[in-house]
C-alpha cells in the first residue's frame, strides 16, 4: 500500500512584515535613506522630508518620481518582495520623465517597509501621469500582532481625481483599517481576526517580555486610527498638491518616533543632541560629493533632497546643500585614484601641499589572493581621500582655509561608501569603523595618520562592476562574502602604505618638509603679528592725527592768549604762573602722536600741519617759561627756597596723578586679560575633560579595549600638550621680556620698518629684473629682424637698390645694426661662451659704444699700451658690462664737474687694472657703500645699481674690484677702480 503525499504551503503570520520593516531596518535615518532610494528608482529630481510639530508631530517624505497607478499600488507596492527591480534592465521611457537611465538601488522589494520604522501610522499618496490618485491607510502596529496571517490584514485604499476628495475620504479609510480589528462582514475572517487580538491583548497585559509583547492595546490602536491627524498642510511642499507636477508620491507618517521628534523639539540635552548630529551624519551626504564635476565621464545625477523641521508655518533646513569636492580641492594632503581588478592602485599624491610628479602604484598585499570567479570577484573601483594636518603649527595652510577646513570636518568627515552615486550605510558614521582606521591609529596614531574625524573619503562602487558586494538585508552594511572581505583588505593596505610612504610620522617626506613647514608658519605668524600691530598703530596714527588737527589750533591760541595777558610781579604769582605753564603742557602732552608709520601717504601734509602747530604750542610754552626765568632774576625774591619747596609740591602733586592714571589702566588690562587667559586655560582643560569623556565611553560600551584606550589617552595628552605649548609659551616669553622691561612694541615696529624697507628693496629689484627680461627679449628680437632686413635688402633687384629710397634704407639699418651691435654682447640668453678677451678688443668696444657722448662732452678716453696688452679668460656678456658702467660713472661726473681737460684712462698698475678718471672722485664717507645697490649720488638719472652689478659680473668669474681712495701711483688723480683679475696675463708675461 502506499502511502498519500500531500502538500502543505508555509503560512506567513502578520508579524513577519515588522521583522523585514521597523526591526530591520538599522535606525531611522537609514529607513530615510531607503526611502529616498526608493524615490529615486522612480526617477524623482527632488525628495524631502519635513517634520511638522503639533500637537501629534507628522513627518512626510515627498517626491516628484513617476508614482503609482492604482494597479501597480496593489501588485507591486502591496506585494513584499516584489522582483520587479531585481528584473528589469532599464525602465521604460515613460518612467524615466526625460532623465537618463539610473541604475536601480532597491532589489529585494522590502525597502518601502522601512515605513514602519519612522512612525506606525502611514498614509500613502500616489499620482502617476494620466492617472487618478491613489490613496492607502496602513498601521504597522497590526503586524505585531503574533496571532494574525498576513492575508488577515487587509490594506484599505481608494483612488480619486481631484486633490481635495483625499482628506473627504480619510474618514472611509480609517473605518476600513479598523477592521483589521473589529472584523468585517466576511464571518470566518470577523471571528479569526477577533480570537487573534483577544489573544494579543492578553499578552500586553500579562507578559513582560518586550521581544514578543505588542506594542500597544487593540483598543489603543482603533483610538489612534480614528485620530490620524493628518491635515492639508502636511502636503503644501509637494509639488503634485500645489499642481506644480502632475506625477509623484508622499508618505505621512503619524506617531512618529523619538528621532524624528528630536529635530522640532530641539532639546538641549546630550541624548537629543547626538541623535540629530546622528541624523545629519548619515543622511547629509546621500548623494556622493567626490564626483569630480569637471571629469570627462562626469555626469550630474539630478537628484536633490532636503530635510526641514516645521514650526508653525516658518521652516528651519536640517539637511540641505551638501559640500561638494571643490570645497577640498586646496587641501594638503589628497590619494586619489582607482583600484583595478587585479587589486592594484594607481593614482595621483598630493602631500603638504605639492602634488608629486610621479604617479602613485600601489600592489595589494602578498598574503591576499584577489577571487576571481563569478560569484566572489571583486571588481575595479574608485577611491579618494582628502585631508590635513590639524595642528597649526604644521598644516601649510593659511589661517582662512585652516579654519575652514576645520569647519568642513566638523560636519562632514569620514570614509564613506557610494554605489552608483548613492550612499551605502552605515559606512563613515563615527561609530563605524569597517576599515580599523581608529584602531589602528590607537596603536601608533602618528604612523598611521589617517583620522576619521579629520579625512574627506569615499570609495565609489557600483553594482555592474561590483555586482557582489551586496547590501545585508537590515542596511547595516555589506554582505560579509569575500568580496567585502577583499575589498577590506586593499583599501586598509592602501590606507596603511600611503600613510608611511607620504602622510605619516615614518615618512620621510614628512621627514624632509615638516620643519620648513613650521618655521614658515612661525614665520607666517609673526608677519601676521607686525601685520595687526601696523595697521591698528597707523589707524591710531590717523584717528589721533585728525582729532588733534582740530583741537591742538584751539590750545595754541589759547597758550598765547594768556601770555600775552600774564603778569608776574610777586613770589605768588611766580607760583601761580608756574602752575598753568605746568597745566599748558600737560594739556600739550595729551596732543602727542604715536611713531609716524615710515610711509605717511595721503597723510603727509596733514602730519607736516600737526608738527607745525605743535611746533607754535612749544614755542608759546617756551616763551612763557623763559619770561618766568627772567621775571624771578629781576624780582630777585627773598625766600627762594619756598619757591623751590612750591615747585617740588607742584612736580609731586603732577607726577602723583600721573602715577594714579596709568596704575588705573594698567590695572584694567591686567585684569582683563587674567580673565582672558583664565577662560583660555579653563577652555583647554574642558576639551580635555569632554575629549578623555569620550574615550571611557568606548571602552565602557567595549568599542575600545584597555591597551587601546590607554594609547588613544596619551596620543590626546601629547597632542594637547603641542597645542599648550604653541598657545602659552609664546605668552609666557613675551611676559618674561616684560619683566626685563624691553619695549616689545618697539622692537616690533622696528621690526615692521625694516620688513618695509626689505620689501621696497625686492620691488626694485624685481623692477630691474623685469627690465633686463626686456632688453633680453627685445635684443633677440632685434638680431632676428637684422638677419631679415639684412637679407632682404641683398635680394632687391640691382636698379633698386642703387636707387636714393634704398640707400636711405641702407642708412637707417646700418644705424640700427651699430646700436644692435653694441646691445649683443650684453645679452644674457644663449650659450655662456668664454674665450680670451684681449684689453685691446675692451678698449675699441667701449669707445665705439661711447663715441658720440663722448664728443659732446668734450672727454678724452685712453688705453695705455699696458691696458691693451692684457687679456683674460671669460664671457664677453659678463665682461663689458663692468668697463661699460665704470667708464659711464666717470663721464657723468667728469660732465657735471668744471674740469677742462676731461681724460679718462684704461691702464694697468701692479698687474692690476684701472680705469682713472680726472674729476672730484669720492668722498670718504661713501666709499664702504660704494658698491651697494641702489646707493647713488647723482642727482638725476642714476639708479644705483651700475657698481653694483660691476662687482657682481666680477665676481661670478672669481674677479674682485674695489675703489681706491688714494691717487699716489694711479693713472689720474680723481676716481680710481681697481680690477684684480684671476689668470690674467699681461704684455711682460705674454
Amino acid at each position: 500500500m502506499v502511502d498519500l503525499i500531500e502538500g502543505r504551503p508555509f503560512r506567513t503570520r502578520a508579524r513577519t512584515v515588522d521583522h523585514l520593516g521597523r526591526e530591520q531596518i538599522a535606525d531611522c535615518p537609514t529607513a530615510v535613506s531607503e526611502l529616498w532610494k526608493n524615490a529615486y528608482d522612480a526617477y524623482a529630481r527632488n525628495v524631502a522630508l519635513d517634520i511638522y510639530d503639533g500637537d501629534e508631530p507628522v513627518a512626510v517624505i515627498v517626491d516628484d518620481g513617476h508614482g503609482m497607478t492604482p494597479d501597480e499600488f496593489v501588485n507591486r507596492w502591496l506585494v513584499v518582495g516584489a522582483g520587479d527591480k531585481a528584473i528589469a534592465k532599464e525602465a521604460p521611457d515613460e518612467d524615466r520623465l526625460g532623465l537618463r537611465s539610473r541604475k536601480r538601488q532597491g532589489q529585494k522589494g522590502i525597502g518601502r517597509l522601512s515605513c514602519a520604522n519612522l512612525g506606525s501610522g502611514l498614509l500613502l499618496v500616489s499620482k502617476r501621469r494620466n492617472s487618478p490618485f491613489v490613496a492607502a491607510l496602513v498601521d504597522w502596529r497590526l503586524f505585531e500582532n503574533l496571532f494574525l496571517d498576513l492575508s488577515d490584514i487587509i490594506i484599505p485604499m481608494t483612488q480619486f481625481v481631484n486633490r481635495n476628495e483625499l482628506f473627504e475620504r480619510l474618514p472611509v479609510l480609517s473605518g476600513g483599517l479598523a477592521e483589521n480589528i473589529a472584523g468585517g462582514l466576511d464571518e470566518h475572517r470577523a471571528r479569526r481576526v477577533r480570537d487573534a487580538w483577544r489573544a494579543s491583548d492578553d499578552m500586553f497585559n500579562h507578559m513582560s517580555r518586550d521581544d514578543v509583547k505588542p506594542s500597544a492595546s487593540s483598543g489603543e490602536i482603533l483610538s489612534s486610527i480614528r485620530q490620524s491627524g493628518y491635515e492639508a498642510r502636511h502636503l503644501k511642499q509637494w509639488p503634485v498638491w500645489t499642481e506644480d507636477c502632475d506625477h509623484g508620491t508622499a508618505l505621512l507618517v503619524s506617531r512618529i518616533n523619538y528621532d524624528l521628534r528630536s529635530q522640532i523639539d530641539r532639546g538641549a540635552d546630550s541624548t537629543s543632541q547626538s541623535t540629530r548630529d546622528r541624523f545629519f551624519e548619515t543622511l547629509s551626504c546621500f548623494v556622493d560629493p567626490f564626483v569630480d564635476p569637471s571629469a570627462q565621464k562626469f555626469m550630474e545625477p539630478e537628484f536633490s533632497c532636503t530635510v526641514r523641521s516645521w514650526q508653525g508655518s516658518r521652516p528651519e533646513e536640517v539637511v540641505g546643500k551638501q559640500f561638494d569636492l571643490n570645497m577640498l580641492r586646496g587641501m594638503e594632503h589628497c590619494i586619489e585614484g582607482s583600484i583595478d581588478t587585479d587589486g592594484v592602485f594607481e593614482g595621483r599624491i598630493r602631500a603638504f601641499g605639492e602634488d608629486l610628479p610621479d604617479p602613485c602604484v600601489i600592489d595589494p598585499p602578498k598574503d591576499i589572493r584577489i577571487p576571481t570567479t563569478r560569484g566572489t570577484r571583486l571588481g575595479p573601483f574608485d577611491l579618494y581621500i582628502a585631508s590635513m594636518e590639524f595642528s597649526r603649527a604644521k598644516t601649510t595652510h593659511s589661517p582662512d582655509d585652516f579654519r575652514k577646513f576645520q569647519r568642513l570636518a566638523d560636519k562632514y568627515s569620514g570614509f564613506m561608501i557610494f554605489r552608483d552615486g548613492l550612499r551605502v550605510l552605515p559606512y563613515g558614521r563615527t561609530d563605524n569603523d569597517f576599515f580599523e582606521i581608529e584602531e589602528r591609529r590607537s596603536k601608533h596614531a602618528g604612523r598611521e595618520f589617517w583620522n576619521q574625524r579629520q579625512m574627506f573619503g569615499r570609495i565609489a562602487i557600483s553594482r555592474h562592476r561590483n555586482p557582489n558586494l551586496k547590501d545585508k538585508a537590515g542596511r547595516e552594511g555589506l554582505l560579509d562574502n569575500l568580496a567585502a572581505k577583499t575589498l577590506k583588505n586593499l583599501v586598509e593596505n592602501i590606507l596603511m602604505t600611503s600613510a608611511r610612504r607620504y602622510f605619516g610620522s615614518e615618512a620621510d617626506l614628512r621627514q624632509e618638509l615638516l620643519p620648513k613647514i613650521a618655521a614658515d608658519n612661525k614665520r607666517r605668524r609673526a608677519t601676521e603679528a607686525r601685520e595687526r600691530l601696523r595697521k591698528r598703530r597707523r589707524q591710531e596714527f590717523r584717528s589721533k592725527l585728525r582729532k588733534h588737527l582740530r583741537s591742538l589750533p584751539v590750545l595754541t591760541r589759547s597758550i598765547e592768549a594768556h601770555a600775552a595777558r600774564l603778569e608776574i610781579r610777586t613770589s605768588r604769582q611766580i607760583s601761580e604762573a608756574r602752575e598753568w605753564l605746568e597745566d599748558s603742557r600737560e594739556q600739550l602732552s595729551e596732543f602727542s602722536l604715536p611713531v609716524a608709520p615710515k610711509d605717511l601717504g595721503t597723510l603727509a601734509d596733514a602730519h607736516a600741519n600737526y608738527l607745525s602747530a605743535m611746533r607754535a604750542a612749544e614755542v608759546a610754552l617756551q616763551d612763557v617759561s623763559e619770561r618766568i626765568d627772567r621775571r624771578i632774576e629781576r624780582i630777585e625774591p627773598t625766600d627762594r627756597r619756598r619757591l623751590l619747596d612750591d615747585q617740588i609740591q607742584l612736580y609731586r602733586e603732577r607726577m602723583r596723578r600721573s602715577v594714579a592714571s596709568w596704575r588705573r589702566r594698567i590695572n584694567d588690562l591686567q585684569t582683563t586679560e587674567a580673565r582672558r587667559i583664565r577662560e583660555v586655560l579653563n577652555e583647554r582643560m574642558r576639551t580635555f575633560e569632554t575629549e578623555s569623556r569620550l574615550l571611557l565611553h568606548r571602552y565602557n560600551v567595549g568599542t575600545l579595549d584597555f591597551i587601546e584606550a590607554s594609547q588613544l589617552l596619551d596620543s590626546l595628552r601629547r597632542r594637547m600638550d603641542e597645542e599648550n605649548d604653541h598657545i602659552f609659551l609664546p605668552y609666557a616669553g613675551a611676559l618674561e621680556i616684560l619683566r626685563e622691561s624691553i619695549d616689545l612694541e618697539h622692537l616690533a615696529v622696528f621690526g615692521m620698518e625694516e620688513v618695509s624697507d626689505l620689501r621696497s628693496e625686492v620691488d626694485r629689484l624685481n623692477g630691474l629684473a623685469q627690465l633686463g627680461i626686456a632688453v633680453e627679449i627685445v635684443g633677440h628680437e632685434l638680431q632676428s629682424y637684422d638677419d631679415m632686413i639684412g637679407a632682404g635688402l641683398k635680394r632687391l633687384p640691382e636698379h633698386i637698390r642703387t636707387g636714393q629710397a634704398a640707400k636711405d634704407i641702407e642708412l637707417g639699418y646700418e644705424g640700427l645694426t651699430d646700436q644692435l651691435r653694441f646691445l649683443s654682447p650684453l645679452r644674457l640668453a644663449g650659450p655662456k661662451v668664454q674665450r680670451w678677451i684681449a684689453g685691446s678688443e675692451i678698449a675699441n668696444y667701449v669707445a665705439e659704444f661711447f663715441k658720440f657722448i663722448l664728443a659732446r662732452a668734450n672727454i678724452t678716453l685712453e688705453a695705455t699700451e699696458e691696458f691693451r696688452g692684457f687679456r683674460v679668460f671669460d664671457q664677453r656678456s659678463r665682461l663689458y658690462p663692468v668697463f661699460i658702467n665704470l667708464v659711464n660713472n666717470s663721464i657723468y661726473w667728469l660732465a657735471v664737474g668744471d674740469c677742462e681737460d676731461r681724460r679718462i684712462v684704461l691702464g694697468v698698475v701692479n698687474s692690476e687694472v684701472v680705469v682713472s678718471d680726472n674729476g672730484p672722485g669720492v668722498d670718504p664717507e661713501d666709499v664702504p657703500e660704494l658698491f651697494t645697490l641702489f646707493f647713488t649720488r647723482k642727482i638725476r638719472g642714476g639708479r644705483g645699481v651700475g657698481l653694483y652689478l660691476a662687482k657682481a659680473n666680477l665676481a661670478a668669474g672669481g674677479n674682485h674690484i674695489r675703489y681706491e681712495p688714494s691717487s699716489e701711483g694711479m693713472p689720474l688723480s680723481g676716481a680710481n677702480f681697481v680690477i684684480e683679475f684671476k689668470g690674467s696675463e699681461f704684455s711682460d708675461e705674454l
